[in-house]
């Protein structure tokens, strides 16, 4: 005679996978472009970051030899999100500029850019704050 076993089976049903499934994939889909959005703002704020090191840098120079170097002197460091320019308006003025490139293009700040005076602009006003 058989022996019949009164206890339910452990283990998953299909339902109960599904569900879990979809709220996964729910927190995923709240998470992750806010994810994207910190690491942008980090991205901006190490170019931010050096910007400024560059601008103290300009003075420096500016201190030492009473002008600003010109276009030709200047190099920069390479970035995979940012492209850095400086243009020397004459021997007192200059702007450098921060461009964003690859996954950085879509940052709302667009290009970040400071003057000899320390004067910053954006796309945005805060963001440089």
């Amino acid at each position: 005679m058989r022996k019949r076993h009164l206890f339910k089976e452990a283990g998953f049903t299909l339902v109960e996978v599904m569900i879990t499934v979809t709220i996964i994939g729910i927190l995923l889909a709240i998470a992750l472009p806010a994810y994207g959005d910190y690491v942008k703002d980090g991205r901006r704020a190490e170019a931010q970051q050096y910007l400024m090191q560059q601008a103290g840098i300009l003075e420096r120079n500016y201190t030492r030899l009473g002008r600003y170097p010109n276009e030709q002197n200047i190099t920069f460091k390479a970035s995979d999100y940012y492209a850095y320019s400086y243009k020397p308006e004459n021997d007192t003025e200059f702007s450098l500029t921060a461009a964003p490139k690859g996954a950085q293009v879509g940052d709302k700040c667009g290009s970040l850019s400071i003057n000899q005076q320390g004067v910053t602009s954006a796309a945005l006003a805060s963001c440089w704050q």
